[in-house]
């Protein structure tokens, strides 16, 4: 082996360029062979040799003077190589005698061949690679000149001309073979021509393309095979135009042309031209590609480009129509998709390149509390992969605040490559708002019935408000009764934070003008007060301690009574939210509650002082004798008193008998004569007689007397027994009380009147329609069962017909809500096979379903029992299932489904039909209601079907829930208790 192994780099290239000159394998060269005889004739050596070195032999290119097996096999090994050293120096070996060399002394050679004195000079390859050695070896010891190694320097060139010029032709052929090999191979046809157009080489795919065999087109002319006849004359003129100038302008591009195959077919082709200079000439060298199927597949991908435009612009449209905010964004988080709605939230466009991250940072965005900013957008989770469904989120704009809830999910291909993601989020502000102001109102009113003075009541109420709202902080504040002051009377706190600092502990009380309480009181109206700035209004703002704790919005309303203010409810929040007017009016009308709360108790407590005063003055007049009298009444003279109790003291302000009279004629008021005239009118004319009036006593004292009398006849005479009381102090409470009472009965007289005109509705509805309606529809059925009756006049009939039906339907559901309402309708619930009755009511809405072109799927369980009245079931679900079918454009779908879940039966009817609007749902049992959409839409209605059918199930002891339905449309869930069999048992 060499020293240097193959494991070199060198070591391998000189291998390869070794192999490339075939000497490895050649039996005898000439050109080597006269080289290796001149050598050792003209250096008198017995031995010549061109010696290849090989990775574990050495080969004898060319060999003179060996003989025996040396000569027959023309290679040896390694170890007995010299010339392997001249390989491994890369530069000439002398050896006069190898025995005495340091290197050679000891190889095998000089025993085996007697090889004692060797001159060989380096053998390189055109690229510089050492190939062996061009040698020559005695067999005596011998001193080599300068002249010898001269002359063998120039013999061993001479040798390297030969490798060169036989690598040169192994090259040759090589590349020759390789570019026949890929010329047969490839896909493209390859023409080469001569400048005439006379074709030289006609490659297999030529021969696939064109139709011509290559022996059929060698010596053609490419005109007459492949130029269309349109095409020749031009084509001509540039060959020619090449032969004349030299120099093709074509040469080195990429052409687009038409070209011919043998049966006439003309087909679109890119062409590549080269013009090259070759030693018999120029030649033209073409190679060609049919593009029919680029054309068909640019053509059909524009098309399909088209396509995708109109698409995308067609989903731009729909997403801008829809009041969802629909947001998308690549996998490198650009956005891509913004629709109308998204767009809306920030009022800002998004410029092609926007990161998601931009976007988003032209707004706040919170938790659900509207304080805690959210760490993860649902964009960004959604493009890392997270599916969010149902996320509250907050966005703080500088004009507003919005609440969405928000659903995203990756966008991702069939085989799991991710292209982005996407959010959809809907506002729920108003619906929100609505829900908690809701919820504020019908706590106050829970806090108002259960309240047991007004006190109470407003502690309770402005506790329950800020609950409900979530606010920081409430107060209830209430006017002093000498209204120089408002005090505070109760403070309530919500969530984690301490406000000790701004509620305090010790009560607190403003003047008005001063803080927020003062404000309103002041103001008489509501105050939304941003207290970032005082109201120049404001006298002080009470307490400056609401900067530190954070407060940055308070919220006062007054609670009156008429026009006079009583109170103010306060609240607090450390959110900075803009002005809500429908906040301000639940405000407002709590307040207004309260207010009337406090006018009902001030009037009961009034009342109930009254009734005291009145038990004071009943037990005053048991322990005091009344002034009782008897007056005689004698024709044209006046009455005569023919009785006096003793104490008339308390009547006229001092004595009083028969012999020294005094009488109410004759102490009356002035301003009561009247009142006295039409009491004696009373008693002359029998009746029983009553009256108050003043009385101005003896002692000059004028009191309010009651007198009350009646008629009593003996004989001819006519007398007057009556009884008077000084009634001062309990007419000015009765003066009181009156007033009151005044403003209860107009109150009540009000409630009444509503109650009676329902009630004359109803009664007028249900009794006055029923009859007539009934006998309407009794003379039609006859009229239509006349065979008498045809052309206009039975078109008539059936339209009231028609009409008669509606009318009766809904005197029915009338009739049948005033029965349930007043519990007349009784239900009378047993087992019942719900699955039999629910195919019943779908088959019976067939036809009609048939007359829109809509599907009924229906999927009921077999033995479906439940506890229920037969007929008034059937009446339900006949309801949802024809309504589903009449608010169903045509070609749309209803299915119905019945299954047992747990220990019930539910029923579910939805339907692809109009929907209704999501903040509608919580009034679609009402009696009455019908959907804005199918009032727009023209679908006739009462608006008491879904009520009644409501009502049925409560009956049962069931439930009815609707929704909007997943694939549009609305869906009712009807839920029956199954019967409890082992309970019968």
């Amino acid at each position: 082996m060499l020293t240097t192994s193959g494991t070199s780099r060198y070591a391998a290239g000189r291998l390869r360029a070794l192999r490339a000159t075939g000497l490895l394998e050649a039996e005898s060269v000439h050109a080597l062979d006269r080289v290796t005889r001149l050598a050792a004739r003209m250096l008198a050596a017995p031995t010549a040799l061109v010696s290849l070195i090989d990775e574990d032999r050495q080969r004898f290119a060319s060999a003179y003077g060996l003989s025996g097996e040396l000569a027959e096999t023309r290679e040896a090994p390694l170890s007995h190589s010299y010339c392997k050293h001249v390989v491994d120096d890369q530069s000439p070996l002398i050896v006069g005698d190898a025995r005495l060399d340091a290197r050679l002394h000891d190889s095998p050679a000089i025993a085996d061949y007697d090889a004692i004195a060797y001159a060989g000079m380096p053998l390189r390859s055109p690229d510089g690679h050492v190939l062996g050695s061009f040698c020559v070896v005695d067999s005596v010891p011998r001193q080599w000149s300068l002249d010898d190694i001269a002359l063998l320097h120039d013999l061993a060139e001479s040798a390297e001309s030969e490798v060169a010029l036989r690598m040169a032709r192994a090259e040759q052929a090589i590349s020759s073979a390789r570019l026949s090999a890929v010329l047969s191979t490839t896909h493209d046809a390859y023409i080469s021509t001569d400048l005439g157009g006379d074709v030289l080489d006609w490659n297999a795919a030529a021969e696939r393309m064109f139709g011509y065999r290559a022996d059929e087109a060698v010596g053609r002319n490419i005109a007459e095979l492949i130029i269309p006849e349109r095409f020749r004359a031009d084509h001509l003129a540039g060959m020619k135009r090449v032969r004349v100038t030299g120099d093709s302008q074509l040469s080195g591009q990429h052409l687009r042309i038409a070209a011919l195959t043998s049966t006439g077919r003309e087909f679109p082709a890119e062409m590549t031209l080269r013009v090259v200079a070759e030693p018999g000439g120029p030649v033209c060298h073409a190679f060609l590609h049919d593009i029919t199927g680029r054309i068909v597949a640019t053509a059909e991908m524009e098309q399909h480009r088209k396509k995708l435009d109109e698409e995308h612009a067609f989903l731009e449209a729909v997403l801008d129509s829809v009041d969802v905010g629909i947001a998308a964004c690549d996998n490198e988080g650009r956005m891509t998709l913004l629709n109308r709605a998204a767009r809306g939230v920030t009022d800002q466009p998004v410029t092609p390149g926007t990161t998601a991250a931009e976007w988003l940072s032209a707004f706040e965005v919170h938790e659900p509390d509207g304080r805690t900013p959210i760490a993860d957008m649902p964009l960004t989770r959604a493009r890392a992969g997270e599916i969010v469904e149902g996320h509250h989120m907050v966005v703080k704009t500088p004009g507003s605040w919005r609440r969405f809830v928000t659903n995203g999910r990756p966008i991702e291909t069939g085989d799991n490559r991710r292209l982005g993601a996407v959010v959809a989020f809907h506002d729920i502000t108003e619906v929100h708002r609505a829900e908690e102001l809701r919820r504020a109102r019908h706590a106050v009113a829970q806090v108002l019935s259960d309240a047991t003075n007004a006190m109470d009541a407003g502690i309770e109420a402005v506790a329950a408000i800020t609950g409900s709202l979530g606010w920081s902080c409430g107060e209830y504040w209430q006017v002093t009764d000498d209204r120089k002051s408002i005090v505070r009377h109760s403070s309530h706190t919500t969530g984690d934070r301490d406000l000790s600092a701004f509620t305090g502990g010790t009560p607190l009380t403003f003047v008005l003008g001063e803080g927020l309480p003062g404000l309103v009181w002041a103001r008489n109206r509501e105050v939304w007060w941003d207290t970032g700035e005082m109201p120049t209004d404001m006298v002080d703002e009470g307490r400056a301690t609401l900067h530190e704790v954070g407060i940055r919005v308070a919220v006062g309303v007054p609670v009156r009574s008429g026009r006079r203010t009583l109170g103010v409810l306060a609240f607090y929040t450390d959110q900075n939210l803009p002005f809500d007017s429908d906040t301000v009016q639940m405000l407002d009308a709590a307040a207004a509650h309260l207010g009337r709360f406090v006018e009902r108790r001030w009037a009961e407590d009034m009342s109930i002082a009254l009734a005291a005063a009145r038990r004071n003055f009943d037990r005053i007049v048991a322990q005091v004798n009344d002034y009782v009298w008897t007056v005689e009444a004698i024709a044209d003279q006046e009455p005569r008193l023919i009785y006096a109790s003793p104490n008339g003291v308390a009547v006229f302000g001092g004595p009083v008998s028969v012999t020294e009279p005094a009488t109410l004629a004759h102490q009356v008021h002035p301003e009561d004569i009247g009142i006295l005239a039409e009491f004696n009118r009373k008693l002359l004319a029998g009746e029983h007689a009553e009256m108050e009036c003043r009385v101005v006593g003896l002692d000059g004292v004028t009191r309010w007397i009651w007198t009350r009398a009646a008629a009593r006849f003996e004989g001819d005479r006519v007398l007057f027994d009556g009884l008077s009381t000084d009634v001062t102090e309990r007419h000015e409470l009765s003066d009181q009380r009156e007033r009151l009472l005044d403003r209860e009965r107009e109150q009540v007289e009000r409630l009444r009147e509503l109650d009676r005109m329902k009630d004359e509705l109803s009664a007028l509805v249900i009794h006055e329609l029923r009859n007539p309606v009934s006998v309407i529809k009794a003379y039609t059925e006859v009229l239509l069962e006349s065979p008498a009756l045809d052309g206009a006049e039975r078109k008539h009939a059936t339209v009231v017909e028609r009409t008669t039906r509606h009318l009766q339907g809904l005197v029915d559901d009338l009739l049948d809500l005033a029965r349930l309402d007043a519990g007349h309708i009784s239900i009378d619930p047993c087992p019942l096979a719900a699955d039999g009755v629910l195919r019943d009511v779908v088959d019976g809405q067939q036809p009609s379903a048939v007359a829109k072109s809509l599907t009924i799927h229906a999927s009921i369980k077999p033995e479906l029992c439940v506890l229920a009245d037969a007929q008034r079931l059937r009446q339900a679900l006949d309801n949802l299932v024809s309504n589903a079918v009449k608010y169903t454009p045509e070609g749309g779908t209803v299915s119905v489904t019945a299954e047992h879940d747990g220990d019930a039966v539910v029923i579910t009817v939805s339907d692809t039909g109009i929907g209704i609007p999501a903040e509608q749902y919580p009034h679609l049992f009402s009696r009455f209601f019908r959907a804005s959409n199918a009032q727009k839409a023209g679908i006739k209605g009462t608006g008491l079907g879904l009520a009644v059918t409501k009502a049925i199930v409560d009956a049962h002891g069931g439930t009815l829930t609707a929704r909007p339905a997943s694939g549009g449309g609305t869906q009712f869930r009807l839920s029956l208790p199954a019967p409890d069999f082992a309970g019968q048992r």
